[in-house]
């Protein structure tokens, strides 16, 4: 990590994600030996997935982990306790907490004193590497990276929490303008990816948090929950239309994005994988957020 790292970030101070992806926790105590506590809680994304096998494994998660948070993501700093910092993730809204989506991660995720200005594109394949000298970080979809130049090669030179970097031009860039079409498309790059609870990157997706990663990427902030979703957004009562999420429940438990030709995309459950499925009727509300 960045020198960043050696000055520990305060209470009501800013500070960055500075690992491929943050898990956030309902308390420090919340991670179990299958988290793999060593790693950083996990920081070894791949190998937490294959720790996280099973579907009572994945399950496991429900009541402990509450979202996670990108690369370069901002959070602020409610509180520091023991090694860990409660943070608020404003790019996450949520009634949790006005601030931001609200949870505890290691201290030794985030740092203090990094701020990304300027032109900032946006990671557009599932996972890309980002070079750090002689380290490689992976990156998932939706990472936001500040560009400061082009190196030959056709490569980003790019800013981030660890110095500065590079980036090839085909996995960072400007993604499809926000249209219902391409919520679809983007939610489509994710079939097959096995559901986790609190997930909202390339290494799995609970249900709310594959349409907040989908539209996070296209430059659209949405709510993180599914129940916030139900109520944020435009209501629709006509036809539905691709890209329009359908929500069951009441309050809402569970968030769909419309495909079109009678299917949509989900990630369902901790035994499933993101899917195309026939729309299933018994939805409590439709919102459009394009």
């Amino acid at each position: 990590m960045t020198l960043l790292a050696l000055a520990a970030p305060h209470p009501g101070q800013a500070a960055t994600v500075d690992v491929s992806v943050a898990t956030l926790w309902t308390s420090a105590r919340a991670p179990r030996t299958i988290d793999a506590p060593a790693l950083g809680n996990p920081v070894h994304l791949d190998h937490w997935n294959r720790n996280l096998a099973s579907t009572s494994a994945r399950a496991g998660l429900d009541g402990r982990v509450v979202t996670q948070a990108l690369y370069g993501e901002k959070v602020i700093v409610l509180a520091v306790r023991n090694g860990w910092a409660k943070v608020a993730v404003p790019d996450q809204p949520s009634p949790l907490d006005r601030r931001g989506y609200p949870g505890w991660v290691p201290l030794r995720q985030i740092v203090p004193g990094y701020t990304a200005g300027g032109r900032r594109l946006t990671v557009v394949v599932r996972k890309a590497t980002l070079h750090l000298g002689a380290r490689k970080l992976v990156l998932s979809y939706g990472t936001r990276l500040q560009v400061t130049g082009t190196r030959a090669g056709g490569a980003w030179n790019v800013k981030t929490p660890d110095g500065p970097g590079w980036i090839t031009r085909s996995q960072l860039g400007t993604p499809p303008s926000l249209t219902g079409a391409h919520v679809v498309a983007e939610a489509k790059r994710f079939i097959g990816l096995r559901y986790l609870w609190g997930g909202t990157s390339a290494w799995g997706f609970d249900c709310s948090g594959l349409v907040w990663d989908v539209f996070h990427a296209l430059g659209k902030t949405v709510p993180r929950d599914t129940g916030p979703q139900s109520h944020a957004g435009r209501a629709v009562t006509g036809a539905l239309r691709p890209g329009d999420l359908v929500l069951y429940g009441a309050p809402a438990y569970h968030v769909a994005i419309v495909a079109g030709n009678g299917k949509m995309v989900e990630a369902p459950d901790s035994a499933h994988s993101v899917r195309l499925v026939p729309l299933r009727p018994g939805y409590t509300a439709v919102r459009r957020y394009w």
